[in-house]
């Protein structure tokens, strides 16, 4: 049976934040996850975790300078912006052009996450979350066959405790004002609607007249209503415009799907490609120094994943877990998705691409393309409806590109419970920091009590036990308690019942 493992390192505080540059500002509590199921994950994300390689990290919602809120996209509700059918139509008269990739030099300019829709790297975490990786990466793993292999035993009557513990389981851009010229004339226009100018009442007189004469008709047959109009035509969805290409088009581009974690043997095969567009990536459009793109840092962030690798009946094709959805066009790699399938959603890690097709605007591109992937898996598996997106940071102007992938919720960093993006806005206006929920007596209904601390599943020293158990062999102190009320409030009752804590 899988099961998720984590180290709890607390407070992470007073480091630098990625989003305002401030050198001490940013807060957030982190954990270790050796291994995590896919639902023990998505149980973390919607209460406000996220990972960054196998990190996960809560922002400190009260006390950090920007906070952060988990935002998702209602992938089956979504509507393509007019700029976001301009990229696609972009890309695919890019490809049916003879040249696809940007003109000369603009592969050099460095460029706005915000505007190419790309994400700062591993999410306001940055600094201070690097610096705790660094040192982890020489990490001992434990034995997970010990996980694989062994039940929870009541140490004092030998029953199984698993009896006891849960098994299951962008922003809105700034408009030029028109001049009073302009004023006048969208006055002017608003005015003549108003008018019978030309033959429209004319027209609409007819129209009337013909829906009277058929309306009494369908009286004489004992109809009372008339049958719903036809449309005349079908609003196009995403998937057309992903779709609407010519016949001749002279470049071929193709999006594979390649497990990460575990390492797929696609995945050892193109690796060193993937590399090479990260770093081009990070240098160009992020202006990091070369030391910072190394191969361990870039698999310490995006591609190591504690995420198991499943694959339940009712699941996708390809399982869930950790992924890179490679983009290639004419044989060569030029983007990658990094995402997590999970049993409700897909979770967009992170996106990069080579900065020779800027032009192809891939930032934007790549989150549609996620979109409607979300779609595809939703017809096999009805539970994945969601694309999440990270975080939304309202007080950071170029992380608000996020609410433009409409509609999306946002989570209350209180209550747990999803709103609007839209019906959230006054109130991050008004203040960075809010409770979303309205509902002033709505509460976490994934609260737990101080006696839910009893069903932690604990690993001390290879061997897996109850913290109740625990206590009583060890003479666990009140700090003890402390630390474990603290650690259990942020993952929620359900989690702490399903993670084993490593002690």
């Amino acid at each position: 049976m899988l099961r998720s493992i984590v180290e709890y390192y607390a407070e992470h505080e007073q480091y630098r934040c990625g989003y305002c540059r401030s050198p001490d500002t940013n807060y957030s509590h982190g954990m270790w996850a050796h291994a995590m199921t896919v639902s023990d994950y998505q149980d973390l994300i919607d209460r406000g975790w996220r990972r960054s390689g196998k990190y996960c990290y809560k922002p400190t919602m009260d006390v950090t300078c920007c906070p952060m809120y988990t935002i998702r996209c209602r992938a089956l509700e979504f509507k393509p912006t007019k700029s976001q059918k301009k990229v696609l139509k972009r890309v695919n008269k890019i490809l049916a052009s003879q040249d696809a990739s940007a003109p000369a030099g603009d592969g050099n300019r460095k460029m706005s996450t915000c505007s190419s829709g790309s994400e700062v790297l591993a999410e306001g975490f940055e600094e201070g979350g690097e610096q705790f990786i660094e040192t982890m990466r020489d990490h001992q793993d434990l034995n997970l066959d010990v996980v694989k292999n062994s039940e929870l035993l009541n140490s004092s009557t030998g029953e199984q405790a698993g009896d006891s513990i849960a098994q299951k389981d962008l922003a809105k851009k700034n408009e030029p004002k028109p001049n009073s010229s302009q004023e006048k004339v969208v006055k002017k226009e608003l005015q003549d609607q108003d008018l019978p100018v030309g033959d429209k009442p004319t027209r609409k007189k007819a129209k009337q007249f013909r829906r009277e004469r058929r309306l009494e008709k369908l009286k004489e047959k004992g109809i009372n209503e008339l049958p719903p109009a036809t449309p005349r035509f079908k609003e196009k969805q995403l998937e057309d415009y992903l779709n609407e290409l010519p016949d001749d088009v002279k470049h071929k581009l193709e999006i594979k799907l390649v497990r990460t974690a575990p390492p797929s043997p696609e995945w050892l095969a193109t690796s060193k490609q993937a590399h090479e567009v990260y770093v081009k990536y990070q240098t160009t459009i992020h202006d990091d120094k070369p030391d910072k793109c190394t191969e361990p840092k870039f698999h310490d962030f995006l591609v190591h994943s504690p995420l198991l690798e499943e694959h339940p009946e009712d699941g996708p094709e390809s399982g869930y877990g950790s992924f890179h959805q490679q983009y290639w066009l004419d044989g060569k790699i030029i983007a990658v998705g990094v995402i997590d399938i999970l049993p409700k959603c897909v979770s967009s890690v992170y996106f990069f691409y080579d900065p020779q097709y800027m032009n192809m605007t891939l930032g934007t591109y790549g989150a549609l393309r996620e979109i409607e992937f979300t779609k595809q898996l939703h017809s096999v598996c009805p539970k994945i409806e969601y694309y999440y997106m990270g975080y939304y940071i309202h007080s950071c102007r170029k992380m608000r590109y996020k609410g433009n992938f409409f509609p999306s919720d946002l989570l209350c960093p209180e209550t747990y419970k999803w709103f609007p993006l839209e019906d959230c806005i006054p109130k991050l206006e008004a203040t960075p920091y809010s409770r979303l929920n309205p509902d002033v007596d709505c509460t976490d209904d994934n609260y737990p009590e101080e006696s839910d601390l009893n069903y932690i599943p604990m690993w001390v020293n290879g061997v897996i036990m109850l913290y109740r158990h625990y206590k009583r062999h060890t003479n666990a102190k009140n700090s003890d308690t402390e630390d474990l009320m603290e650690y259990a409030r942020l993952v929620g009752t359900k989690s702490l019942k399903s993670l084993i804590l490593v002690r």
